[in-house]
């Protein structure tokens, strides 16, 4: 049990606010050797379970801590379930995956059994992690490859196997460096050092990595188009912004923070972003409308907001709109993913007790939007805007339907702005990145509160210390500790005219789904031997 909840503490110091990333390769090693060391019974499977979940437990309660700002309940919860992913892996990892003989000898384990545990451990983690991806609507967030994000090299093969197949290169390793760790002990004792192709197989995988990474990174782009940006932050408490005495308050902060920008005559901006329900009307008010109408005639200029839609008979939709010239120009997505309890309460229209709890928390559900299709831009030049609202930046699989051959740019609104100054805003945006690397395409966010920035199409940060000429700068690379700055980015981003189509963009998680697969025919397999023995073992002798 120490061992296991040492795992889960290592895993949880993997990712921001610590990131420490190197502990990604050593964290299974404890959870491995309590595992491992396990008496053989019927019940090791059980007993497996049992570590691994206390170990997830751990795990998630450190690193989704910043729930409790929404209400402790929900982290203890969503912990207590995923955990379950974890505890899968735990009775696979003692049972089929452990680096044993057929002695049961860990010291005695061949290279050749420790290259296959380390292949199927990796193969069922990486399948668990793609189906928490969508289970249950999914909840994909911080998988082990999230935490190498600050290993730019390392990641860059996400645009093949995508963030779950990094995963699997994590623990193939680690579990290579556990049966060795055995292995070397017993050798020095006895002073019979051998060779372990095992390990070369490991080092040699991760060489292949930094050598593909190196390839990416050093790529120079050509034929670019150039997009003068200016993201705006409001910084609006979540106690201001749906209480109407605010509003006027949150409509003079926007046109203050974006007005002077566009009025300067050195500078023609082509794009503005202001983040996720950034004002406190839908689109279709009239006072929003003519807000929106008296900014967009200042300048030839397009708007991008996420602003909610009301609209007649329909529903009410959490929504990325863009705009120019005036609102009748608008073209919108309609967020498709919507965050159970938070948008919508599961089962509220079909269980009247549901319906009852629901109405005092959340009045109204949101609609899902159902269409992927990207919004057209215009300025200086024809692209598309693929649009992300709050955490679908978390999903691959999702972002990659809007991909096409049209040079494209991600913009991702969020307001992290329930969860303080918690690690849930740097989490959100080390999720985000990985977008920016499976789909080969650059990424603006704009939160309300929280990690704006622009991103390149490897996954790095821009520079926030660019050339420009006035202004105030929005510099979280100095200060990500503080996520409720109320602030304007004005920059530059550039897409390629002729993007490329990834790997993952047309085949999505097919590596981590055939890993799964893997994994799961060798539990069948192994579970129909044995109960063709134990029925061999109970057949009447003649």
């Amino acid at each position: 049990m120490i061992a296991a909840s040492l795992s889960g503490v290592l895993l949880a110091l993997c990712y921001p606010k610590i990131s420490f990333n190197e502990l990604i390769w050593l964290w299974p090693i404890p959870l491995l050797v309590s595992l491992w060391t396990l008496k053989p019974s019927k019940k090791t499977y059980l007993k497996g379970f049992g570590l691994a979940y206390f170990s997830g437990v751990v795990f998630f309660i450190i690193n989704l801590s910043w729930l409790h700002h929404i209400h402790i309940a929900s982290c203890v919860l969503l912990s207590l379930f995923l955990a379950c992913y974890f505890g899968a892996w735990g009775a696979f990892a003692s049972t089929i995956g452990a680096a044993k003989n057929s002695d049961h000898s860990l010291a005695g384990c061949t290279s050749k059994v420790s290259l296959k545990t380390a292949f199927l451990n990796g193969a069922a983690w990486c399948g668990l992690e793609w189906v928490r991806g969508w289970a249950l609507t999914g909840f994909p967030w911080n998988g082990l490859g999230v935490g190498l994000v600050d290993e730019l090299v390392l990641i860059q093969i996400a645009d093949v196997i995508g963030v779950t197949g990094i995963s699997f290169v994590t623990i193939f390793c680690s579990s290579i460096i556990t049966s060795l760790l055995f292995r070397i002990t017993h050798e020095i004792k006895n002073s019979k050092l051998k060779a372990h192709p095992d390990f070369i197989a490991g080092v040699s995988l991760v060489m292949f990595l930094f050598a593909y990474g190196t390839s990416k990174l050093a790529r120079v782009p050509k034929d670019q188009i150039e997009i003068r940006t200016l993201l705006v932050q409001g910084g609006i408490d979540q106690d201001e912004k749906w209480d109407s005495d605010s509003a006027q308050k949150i409509y003079k902060r926007y046109w203050d923070m974006t007005t002077p920008y566009l009025k300067m005559d050195n500078v023609n901006f082509d794009l503005v972003v202001w983040p996720e329900s950034s004002l406190p009307y839908s689109l279709y008010d009239q006072k929003t409308q003519n807000y929106l109408n008296q900014i967009l005639a200042l300048k030839n200029f397009e708007l991008v907001l996420g602003i909610n839609e009301r609209i007649p008979q329909d529903g009410i939709y959490n929504s990325v709109v863009a705009l120019k010239n005036n609102t009748k120009s608008a073209r919108t997505y309609q967020k498709t993913h919507l965050v159970p309890f938070g948008e919508y309460v599961p089962f509220r229209k079909s269980i009247p007790l549901v319906e009852k709890i629901a109405a005092n928390s959340l009045g109204v559900d949101f609609n899902p939007g159902n269409t992927f299709k990207p919004l057209q831009m215009t300025l200086p030049e024809p692209y598309q805007i693929i649009p992300l609202v709050c955490f679908e930046d978390a999903f691959g699989n999702l972002a990659r339907k809007f991909i096409n051959q049209t040079p494209q740019l991600i913009v991702n609104v969020t307001n992290d702005g329930w969860f303080k100054e918690s690690a849930a805003s740097e989490q959100h945006m080390a999720n985000a990145i990985f977008r920016c690397i499976e789909l080969r395409r650059p990424m603006i966010r704009c939160a309300n509160t929280g990690m704006s920035c622009l991103i390149d199409d490897c996954g790095s940060l821009y520079d926030r210390h660019s050339t420009f000429s006035g202004g105030e700068r929005l510099i979280h690379g100095t200060d990500r500790s503080n996520t409720f700055l109320i602030a304007s980015l004005p920059e530059t981003i550039k897409i390629e005219r002729s993007q490329r189509i990834t790997i993952y963009s047309k085949i999505g998680d097919l590596f981590s789904i055939i890993m799964g697969s893997i994994a799961l025919i060798v539990c069948l397999v192994n579970y129909f031997q044995s109960f063709r023995k134990i029925n061999q073992k109970t057949l009447p002798v003649d």
